[in-house]
């Protein structure tokens, strides 16, 4: 089998050690395709469920486990690793025990951890992997992942989370909770608030909701900020900035719990609402997440941008020209809802079936999810908004929330009762892969290369020659 455990005497010492610490996160210019234009992550096909690997072997009495035995975490960048780091602060002896693995690209990250995983005896297993939101059913609704019972959490310790963080990694065929976050992820309109009083007359982010209600009232905004700044600035830099925003609004997911296909009728709204941005000329019609579109933020070519709360510090703030007010744009921000409450993305953290110390993860899952203090430490330190209703009410009665970037906009009050509406009934293990195919449609038909039924019809015949084994409506 993989590593084997620690001896008994360095197992007592480290569960002493973790008990005594434990309280309780990013082109072209003719058109942009309508979905996001980061780099694609491997197919999120529902991977048939595997069988669950063989529990590390309890140490043999007569081969004392080696003392450089370690416990693998694995992601594709530093986030999480700087995450833990506030865990381990608090659990000493715990650091010694982790090698974490920085794939260094989330494009080949999950075929990393596939191949990982076919070998349960391989000295680096994965003993914990890191999950994006548009994958992370592919693992959690099959036997590659642990209940977290299994690791010793409680539901005691999931009352400070916000619900819809426990919905995403509910393995839908037994209820099992699979993985736990760090973070919440609510979305938000964010603009510039100069360029909303010299354009609209806007002076409030409630004045500048108003404004954007509704998806009528954003064309119609859209179109008086073109008009009344010379043709220089547009609401969005990208047709492709609203993709999450529909995204989060489908009532029912692509694939039912018997396999078959649907398209919810707001991705057809969807659909309708990109075509006119592109036909009305209503965004600057740059691709998301290219140079071109990074720099929108420190230029007055770009109002506003639909964004979350990852997305507000390492994007928008980013991106702003400056690090301080009086530089940049940086102070000239806002936020408010926006046409539709949405989410983005998110990153969570489980245990393999092979896990070696499902103690260990227990306890790190623990403290990086369920500790208010830990988790009050690292939201006040990285701007993290956590998965911790307690932690984020704290910070914001303390006035941490108010936001130098936001013109002293208190983020955390923003997000809050967003973070409490989210609804991910529509997600699937399909999300990823189907969301991509419908991108590429959506092109055609706002580019008048295809008319709408032809473009569905295209869209429908690419998702079943991807999954055959699908009935279709």
């Amino acid at each position: 089998m993989k590593k084997k455990l620690l001896s008994v005497i360095l197992s007592t010492a480290m569960i002493a050690s973790v008990l005594s610490g434990c309280g309780g996160n990013g082109g072209g210019t003719a058109t942009t395709p309508a979905t996001d234009d980061a780099a694609p992550a491997a197919d999120a096909a529902p991977a048939e469920d595997a069988a669950p690997a063989e529990d590390a072997a309890p140490a043999d009495d007569a081969a004392p486990a080696a003392s450089g035995d370690k416990f693998y975490i694995y992601s594709w960048n530093t986030e999480l690793q700087e995450r833990l780091a506030y865990v381990f602060a608090a659990n000493p002896g715990m650091e010694d025990r982790v090698e974490y693995v920085n794939v260094g690209d989330s494009g080949i990250y999950q075929e990393r951890i596939d191949q990982l995983l076919q070998a349960p005896d391989a000295q680096d297993y994965p003993d914990m992997i890191a999950f994006e939101a548009a994958y992370i059913m592919k693992y959690t609704n099959s036997d590659q992942t642990l209940d977290i019972k299994e690791l010793g959490l409680t539901d005691a310790d999931l009352g400070e989370m916000y619900p819809y963080t426990l919905t995403v990694p509910t393995d839908k065929r037994n209820g099992a909770i699979k993985g736990l976050s760090w973070q919440a992820c609510p979305g938000s309109f964010m603009y510039r608030t100069d360029l909303a009083e010299s354009l609209l007359g806007v002076t409030s982010p409630e004045e500048m909701q108003a404004k954007i209600s509704t998806w009528d009232d954003f064309v119609a905004t859209a179109h008086e900020i073109k008009e009344k700044s010379g043709d220089a600035t547009r609401i969005l830099s990208s047709n492709g900035d609203i993709a999450e925003v529909f995204r989060s609004n489908m009532e029912n997911p692509w694939v039912d719990d018997n396999g078959v296909f649907r398209m919810d009728p707001i991705m057809e709204q969807y659909m309708d609402m990109v075509k006119t941005l592109e036909q009305e000329d209503l965004t600057q019609k740059t691709s998301t997440w290219t140079d071109e579109w990074n720099a929108g933020p420190s230029t007055d070519s770009v109002f506003g941008y639909f964004g979350c709360t990852w997305f507000l510090h390492w994007t928008i703030k980013a991106n702003c020209g400056g690090s301080a007010v009086g530089e940049g744009t940086y102070g000239l921000w806002n936020m408010c809802q926006g046409p539709m409450p949405y989410y983005w993305g998110g990153t969570w953290l489980g245990a393999t079936a092979g896990c070696s110390d499902k103690e260990l993860a227990g306890q790190i899952m623990k403290g990086l999810c369920c500790d208010t203090e830990i988790m009050t430490k690292m939201s006040s330190e990285t701007l993290d908004y956590v998965n911790n209703k307690t932690a984020m009410q704290t910070l914001s009665d303390q006035g941490a929330g108010a936001y130098d970037f936001l013109g002293g906009q208190d983020f955390i009050a923003v997000f809050s009762p967003l973070a409490d509406n989210v609804d991910v009934s529509f997600m699937s293990a399909y999300d990823q892969k189907v969301n991509d195919l419908l991108g590429t449609q959506i092109t055609e038909y706002s580019l008048g290369n295809k008319d709408k039924e032809t473009a569905i019809a295209d869209f429908k015949a690419a998702v079943a020659e991807a999954y055959p084994s699908l009935t279709f409506e």
